[in-house]
């Protein structure tokens, strides 16, 4: 009987420790704007993509806030991942803000973290994103289909693989032999003719030939060391911050 009361406890830890898991929420519809069935999706793909991708992704929509968006973002991040000092955590926010209350009209803001992150996401690649988002808003006001589309976006960006050392020397001794090649052609077409013997004009000329030769009498040489320029930013083309719970951040955002 004992055996029996253990074995269904260990059970009920697994099972209770199980739906903490998959209790996690990587969409979190504070503005009531998603639809269902569509949220239930992007929560499904996001949660794929962070387990393939061993980070976190959120994507979390508010009516209004009190804060600038990435302050908001930021700490929201800093929050749902469990932030605590000296951590490396990977992950990105969206924040969708639905109403202006600050007269910038509505706001989204992309919050990113983690070394690897940080570097991959840059500023570019923010910027491509929101820029979807935007567009994707524009006409229609679909947030169902401008966070699918931020979603789909995202999951291409942090699952592209990269290029192999293999494919890398494969790629280097191709252009290496390519180039040898166009320069062996180039150089035959353009061969010079064999050159002449020169003539004995000293013996044909009526008069001698004074030769002179301008040489250089003075000669200056300025030299001035070219400063190289600060760097303002790391992470890989990545402006980051420090949030409020110590955490380095990258990110942007726009109006929509």
């Amino acid at each position: 009987m004992v055996k029996i009361i253990k074995k269904a406890m260990l059970w009920g830890v697994i099972l209770f420790s199980g739906s903490l898991i998959y209790a996690q929420e990587w969409v979190i519809d504070n503005a009531q704007v998603l639809d269902f069935e569509v949220k239930n999706q992007i929560e499904a793909t996001l949660s794929q993509l962070n387990a393939k991708t061993h980070s976190q992704s959120y994507i979390v929509t508010e009516r209004v806030i009190r804060q600038p968006e990435s302050v908001v973002a930021d700490d929201l991040f800093d929050q749902l991942a469990h932030y605590s000092a000296g951590q490396n955590i990977e992950g990105t926010l969206l924040l969708i803000v639905t109403e202006d209350a600050t007269g910038l009209g509505r706001r989204v803001y992309l919050s990113t973290s983690g070394d690897t992150i940080i570097k991959h996401i840059n500023d570019r690649k923010i910027n491509q994103l929101l820029d979807k988002f935007a567009d994707d808003m524009h006409g229609n006001n679909n947030y169902n289909r401008a966070v699918k589309n931020y979603v789909i976006q995202l999951d291409k960006e942090l699952t592209a693989s990269p290029l192999s050392s293999t494919d890398i020397a494969g790629g280097g001794l191709a252009g290496l032999l390519s180039g040898l090649l166009a320069f062996f052609r180039t150089r035959r077409r353009y061969r010079l003719p064999a050159r002449p013997i020169p003539a004995l004009w000293k013996n044909n000329t009526v008069s001698e030939v004074n030769h002179s030769n301008n040489e250089l009498i003075d000669s200056s040489t300025r030299v001035r060391i070219i400063p190289t320029p600060n760097k303002i930013n790391s992470g890989g083309g990545s402006h980051t911050h420090i949030g409020s719970s110590g955490n380095r951040h990258g990110g942007g955002g726009r109006s929509f």
